[in-house]
Protein backbone atom coordinates (compact mmCIF):
# COMPACT_ATOMS: atom_id res chain seq x y z
CA UNK A 1 0.00 0.00 0.00
CA UNK A 2 1.30 3.34 -0.82
CA UNK A 3 0.30 6.51 1.52
CA UNK A 4 1.09 10.05 0.68
CA UNK A 5 1.70 12.45 3.06
CA UNK A 6 -0.86 14.62 2.01
CA UNK A 7 -3.51 11.71 2.02
CA UNK A 8 -2.76 11.06 5.61
CA UNK A 9 -2.86 15.03 6.58
CA UNK A 10 -6.51 15.35 4.92
CA UNK A 11 -7.92 11.86 6.72
CA UNK A 12 -6.47 13.16 9.50
CA UNK A 13 -7.93 16.28 9.66
CA UNK A 14 -11.59 14.72 8.67
CA UNK A 15 -11.30 11.86 10.88
CA UNK A 16 -11.01 14.86 13.78
CA UNK A 17 -13.54 16.29 12.92
CA UNK A 18 -16.25 13.74 12.81
CA UNK A 19 -14.46 12.31 15.66
CA UNK A 20 -15.02 16.08 17.77
CA UNK A 21 -18.73 15.46 16.55
CA UNK A 22 -19.13 11.99 17.53
CA UNK A 23 -17.16 11.58 20.75
CA UNK A 24 -17.14 15.29 22.13
CA UNK A 25 -15.15 13.98 25.51
CA UNK A 26 -12.63 11.54 24.14
CA UNK A 27 -11.63 14.12 21.07
CA UNK A 28 -11.74 17.16 23.89
CA UNK A 29 -9.53 14.99 26.75
CA UNK A 30 -6.73 14.02 24.13
CA UNK A 31 -6.70 17.46 22.38
CA UNK A 32 -6.25 19.09 25.66
CA UNK A 33 -3.11 16.68 26.62
CA UNK A 34 -1.42 18.11 22.87
CA UNK A 35 -2.11 21.42 23.35
CA UNK A 36 -0.40 21.10 27.02
CA UNK A 37 2.57 19.17 25.72
CA UNK A 38 3.06 21.49 22.71
CA UNK A 39 2.79 24.82 24.16
CA UNK A 40 5.74 27.01 24.50
CA UNK A 41 8.31 25.89 26.82
CA UNK A 42 11.74 24.93 27.68
CA UNK A 43 11.48 23.11 24.13
CA UNK A 44 10.61 24.89 21.27
CA UNK A 45 7.95 23.93 18.68
CA UNK A 46 10.49 22.18 16.45
CA UNK A 47 12.14 20.74 18.71
CA UNK A 48 8.95 19.02 20.27
CA UNK A 49 8.12 17.99 16.80
CA UNK A 50 11.33 16.06 15.86
CA UNK A 51 11.04 14.39 18.89
CA UNK A 52 7.45 13.48 18.01
CA UNK A 53 9.43 12.23 14.24
CA UNK A 54 11.59 9.91 16.54
CA UNK A 55 8.83 8.34 18.86
CA UNK A 56 6.93 7.90 15.65
CA UNK A 57 9.50 5.93 13.67
CA UNK A 58 10.13 4.27 17.25
CA UNK A 59 6.64 3.00 17.61
CA UNK A 60 6.33 2.32 13.57
CA UNK A 61 3.68 5.11 13.53
CA UNK A 62 3.46 5.76 9.82
CA UNK A 63 0.48 8.66 9.83
CA UNK A 64 2.07 9.83 12.94
CA UNK A 65 5.30 10.19 11.25
CA UNK A 66 3.82 11.92 8.21
CA UNK A 67 1.79 14.26 10.89
CA UNK A 68 4.90 15.40 12.78
CA UNK A 69 7.17 15.65 9.44
CA UNK A 70 5.11 18.29 8.27
CA UNK A 71 4.75 19.88 12.20
CA UNK A 72 8.26 19.69 12.03
CA UNK A 73 8.89 21.15 8.57
CA UNK A 74 5.72 23.68 9.33
CA UNK A 75 7.66 24.70 12.33
CA UNK A 76 11.33 25.44 10.52
CA UNK A 77 12.70 21.79 10.35
CA UNK A 78 14.88 21.19 7.64
CA UNK A 79 14.61 17.87 5.80
CA UNK A 80 18.54 17.08 7.19
CA UNK A 81 16.94 17.61 10.72
CA UNK A 82 13.63 15.37 10.04
CA UNK A 83 16.21 12.57 8.84
CA UNK A 84 18.49 13.11 11.70
CA UNK A 85 15.45 12.90 14.53
CA UNK A 86 13.75 9.57 12.13
CA UNK A 87 17.27 8.12 12.69
CA UNK A 88 17.15 8.18 16.43
CA UNK A 89 13.53 6.44 16.14
CA UNK A 90 15.70 4.00 13.97
CA UNK A 91 18.10 3.55 16.97
CA UNK A 92 14.87 2.61 19.32
CA UNK A 93 12.90 0.85 16.81
CA UNK A 94 15.31 -1.08 14.72
CA UNK A 95 15.08 -2.54 11.73
CA UNK A 96 11.14 -2.31 11.30
CA UNK A 97 11.71 1.63 12.14
CA UNK A 98 14.23 1.07 9.59
CA UNK A 99 11.65 -0.23 7.14
CA UNK A 100 8.97 2.22 7.65
CA UNK A 101 11.58 5.32 7.09
CA UNK A 102 12.84 3.60 3.82
CA UNK A 103 9.49 3.06 2.70
CA UNK A 104 7.63 5.95 3.59
CA UNK A 105 9.53 8.98 5.17
CA UNK A 106 11.75 10.37 2.06
CA UNK A 107 8.41 9.98 0.07
CA UNK A 108 6.58 12.10 2.70
CA UNK A 109 9.28 14.59 2.45
CA UNK A 110 8.90 15.22 -1.18
CA UNK A 111 5.22 15.58 -0.97
CA UNK A 112 5.22 18.03 2.34
CA UNK A 113 7.73 20.23 0.37
CA UNK A 114 6.53 19.97 -3.06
Amino acid sequence: MEYKAKDILKKRKANRERLEKEAPDLYKGFNELIKYYYKPGALDRKLKELMAVAAAVATKCIPCMANHANNAISAGAKRDEVLEAAAIGIEFGGGPSFVVVRDHLLDFLDDIEG
